[in-house]
């Protein structure tokens, strides 16, 4: 235990004990900015991805509503009218339809007159999926976001930790008493391998 205490109340141990933590201070400062950047540029691309919804989803309702009438329309000619299933694809009195609408919903009124706009599946699914994707996409793009603030939010505050352990030893570096030094020294290096416990579960980012 004696020769603990010596080892504790080294200049030469407490010195290179300074450079370790001051290390790990600017090793915790430097990744914090950088887990920082990720998540702001992160938050930016989301926000992009989510305008990007809100326009894929206003067109898509747009369309959709100006189908529905188009449809109601072609429901008339093709059972009230009795306009052939053949001619109704070039009907000029129903032909305000959007490129979906004649790409996927005509198949579904021509195989059942009776159907509605919203049981066609494949004209559903090309209006709706691509605002889905996007949504997903900024969705995932937000965690993301998050993950990379969390990081550097602990980063921060490993930077703090390590700096209370510099002052600690700072203080032991220029006082005379064996005992406060070891206490000290003791109390910094607790601190540092909590940090660096921390530390190596935050994943390493390169500028």
């Amino acid at each position: 235990m004696k020769k603990l205490f010596t080892l504790l109340a080294n200049d030469i141990f407490i010195v290179v004990l300074l450079g370790i933590v001051s290390t790990a201070t600017a090793w915790s400062g430097v990744q914090s900015s950088l887990h920082g950047g990720v998540s702001d540029e992160a938050l930016t691309n989301y926000q992009l991805s989510l305008g990007e919804a809100n326009r894929l989803w206003i067109t898509a309702e747009v369309k959709y509503r100006d189908d529905l009438s188009v449809w109601k329309d072609k429901q008339v000619r093709l059972i009230i009218d009795g306009i052939s299933k053949d001619e109704i694809y070039g009907d000029v009195q129903t032909s305000n339809g959007s490129f979906e609408f004649y790409e996927s919903a005509m198949t579904c009124l021509v195989a059942k007159e009776t159907s509605q706009l919203p049981d066609c599946k494949p004209y559903m699914d090309s209006l709706y999926v691509p605002y889905g994707k996007v949504f997903n996409e900024g969705e995932k793009i937000l965690r993301e976001s998050e993950t990379a603030g969390k990081h550097s939010d602990r980063l921060q505050m490993l930077t703090a930790l390590f700096a209370v352990s510099l002052f600690m030893l700072g203080i032991a570096s220029i006082i005379k008493r064996q005992s406060l030094i070891c206490s000290l020294a003791i109390f910094s290096i607790v601190i540092t391998l909590f940090g660096v416990v921390i530390l190596a579960g935050i994943p390493v980012l390169t500028a």
